[in-house]
């Protein structure tokens, strides 16, 4: 089996593949755990696996375009090209079709905890975090109205429901560390986190130690006839790696491949994350997510990661430091106690977005030799280990299942 990109979504093919005695290629350009899964917060959500595309953010994206302290920021030179995704991501915001795409979603969120557990079970590393969502918003109503939605999910089995609206003094004795102006929020109880960096290394340790051929500093150009990979070296030397299957799994940088191989498919961009570390006087008990500032800050072992923002501009791993800006404002009213100054582990990585919020899983029509697992948006640790294991199962022939349930795989087709 030849899997193309060595992030999150490949790490978790690889593994999952070899778990069942498939001999295993990696083709990455950098190196293996390279990619969004990294920097991100660690997030393990089954609540929160849902599409960013809805009528608010569709506001936010006017926004985006004119203001530069918004955490949504497009490059105005970018506009031509995102074009055709951002029509898609505006049709994609009404309520019907958001609630089509939640729905869709949901179907791997009974999956997403067991997946992991087996992990664990298994030796990979998932320290690192704890249990629990502060979720909060200094707007009452759309705290509520969050409170209301996650309590629907609840109902339906999607996830455990959030606990009791907390307000003043019962808010700050559940979370002393919240800034001043933070005064309602409730809690996620049973959500998890854990350290990305600690996992995502642990789990290429694991596939390397197991044999897998792990082939770094090539390039995928294109998707040769038959199950082959096309690549080229850093110095420009052209090679073929061939095998039974070709897993495709190069988050944002998939779009393009596909492209340059004929392959017609929904478009994949990238949608740049940031994050950092900053020291804290006291760290916060739970992970506390700011529904209206667009920013999650998690405790890790002993530093507290800040994450947030999403950028489209022309370069998938250019790093802007004006945007750390805007991050530490929002964050900044968030939590107390943190010194701003001395940031650490300044990171940005490509998130792979679709315009309606749903990842990219299955085969190009004439082509079953190839399977694509690609654009999991903000949920790629959510829904990593849950992809590395259907996709094993689909290449093993058996009927793509969730937690017991056939899944549907029609709303996440290469050409919706």
């Amino acid at each position: 089996m030849v899997v193309v990109g060595g992030g999150l979504i490949g790490l978790c093919a690889a593994y999952a593949l070899m778990r069942e005695g498939h001999r295993v290629t990696i083709i990455e350009r950098d190196h293996l755990g390279a990619g969004a899964a990294t920097g991100n917060a660690g997030e393990l959500t089954p609540q929160q696996v849902a599409p960013l595309a809805s009528p608010h953010t569709a506001r936010d994206v006017l926004a985006g375009v004119f203001s530069s302290s918004s955490y949504l920021s497009i490059a105005p030179l970018r506009l031509p090209q995102l074009a055709g995704f951002g029509m898609g991501f505006l049709l994609s915001s009404t309520h019907r079709r958001r609630a089509h795409a939640t729905r869709a979603l949901a179907q791997f969120s009974a999956a997403i905890f067991p997946a992991l557990d087996r992990m664990t079970d298994d030796g990979i590393d998932t320290s690192g975090g704890g249990s629990g969502y502060l979720m909060t918003c200094t707007d009452e109503r759309e705290l509520v109205a969050a409170h209301t939605r996650y309590h629907a999910r609840a109902s339906e089995r999607w996830g455990e429901a959030p606990g009791a609206i907390l307000r003043g003094e019962d808010l700050r004795s559940f979370e002393p560390t919240l800034a001043p102006g933070i005064e309602a929020g409730f809690l996620l109880p049973a959500e998890r986190y854990l350290d990305p960096v600690t996992f995502v290394a642990s789990l290429a340790r694991r596939i390397t130690q197991q044999g897998a051929d792990v082939r770094t500093g090539l390039t995928a150009t294109r998707l040769a006839a038959g199950a082959s990979v096309v690549c080229r070296d850093e110095a420009g030397r052209e090679s073929t790696i061939s095998g039974d299957r070709v897993i495709v799994a190069a988050g944002a940088w998939t779009s393009p491949l596909l492209r340059r191989s004929g392959i017609r498919a929904t478009r994949i961009v990238s949608g740049k994350g940031y994050s950092y570390t900053v020291p804290v006087e006291r760290m916060p008990r739970h992970l506390v997510h700011s529904i209206d500032r667009h920013c999650v800050v998690i405790p890790m072992n002993d530093r507290l990661r800040v994450v947030g923002m999403m950028e489209f501009d022309e370069r998938p791993d250019a790093f802007h430091p004006a945007r750390l800006q805007v991050l530490t404002k929002a964050a900044g009213g968030l939590i107390a106690g943190a010194d701003w100054d001395r940031r650490t582990e300044e990171w940005v990585g490509a998130r792979p977005m679709t315009a309606d919020g749903m990842p990219v899983l299955g085969s190009p029509a004439g082509r079953p030799e190839i399977l694509v697992a690609a654009g999991h948006n903000m949920h790629g640790l959510s829904l990593g280990p849950v992809t590395g294991e259907l996709l094993a199962a689909l290449i093993g022939g058996r009927s793509p299942q969730v937690a017991g349930s056939p899944l549907d795989l029609g709303p996440f087709a290469l050409d919706r």
